[in-house]
């Protein structure tokens, strides 16, 4: 990941047992939500994009991963995700090192590669050239032909990293992050919750 300093034992949950559930959706417990995020965005999704790059197919992971940060900025702000919800969610739970570029990931990754398959968006005059790179630990330096270089890898690890600090702040920071907490179940219980996640079914 991008951010090494980052010590993941800062984020640890410390709440009391919470007893095993099994109503309405909605009515969950956040705690409960939050690992049922946890288990649809880092066990299953995360784990299908780490597995396209092991193939090869890095273009296929950073289309999943783009798609990530649109689900959690959804949750973050409560609304449909727009390019406001996209870059105020990556400006508060990214590191800074994507702070100068988080604009031109939107634009030209999230807008130009997934509605037009190139990174170039074609509907905007303005553009900085990506390289995609599978893993690189050069991820968002500019290389000797002026090109960012994008890691797919340590991108899905920022995300990763981002959905831990932001589940932090849902629970462990919950009294100072009420509207933070309130755009969270208003977007978990769109259609009944049925709209939160999906669930792997075995062949």
């Amino acid at each position: 990941m991008s951010y090494k300093e980052w010590n993941p034992d800062d984020y640890k949950f410390e709440f009391a047992d919470i007893p095993a559930y099994s109503g309405e959706l909605i009515d969950m417990p956040i705690e409960h939500k939050i690992v049922k995020l946890k288990e649809f965005l880092v066990d299953e999704i995360f784990k299908d994009a780490i597995n396209c790059i092991r193939v090869h197919s890095e273009l296929s992971a950073l289309f999943v991963a783009l798609a990530s940060v649109d689900y959690l900025s959804g949750f973050f702000t409560g609304k449909q995700s727009n390019r406001q919800a996209y870059i105020s969610f990556m400006h508060s739970y990214f590191p800074l090192n994507y702070e100068p570029l988080v604009d031109t990931i939107y634009s030209q990754l999230r807008c130009g590669l997934m509605h037009n398959l190139v990174i170039a968006n074609p509907w905007k005059s303005q553009y900085k050239s990506f390289l995609i790179h599978p893993n690189s630990q050069n991820h968002l330096s500019t290389d000797q032909d002026n090109k960012i270089v994008f890691s797919v890898l340590i991108f899905i690890e920022d995300i990763r990293r981002a959905f831990c600090i932001y589940a932090h702040d849902l629970i462990m920071k919950a009294d100072i992050n009420s509207d933070l907490v309130k755009n969270f179940h208003k977007r978990f219980n769109k259609l009944d919750g049925i709209g939160a996640f999906m669930i792997r079914v075995p062949d």
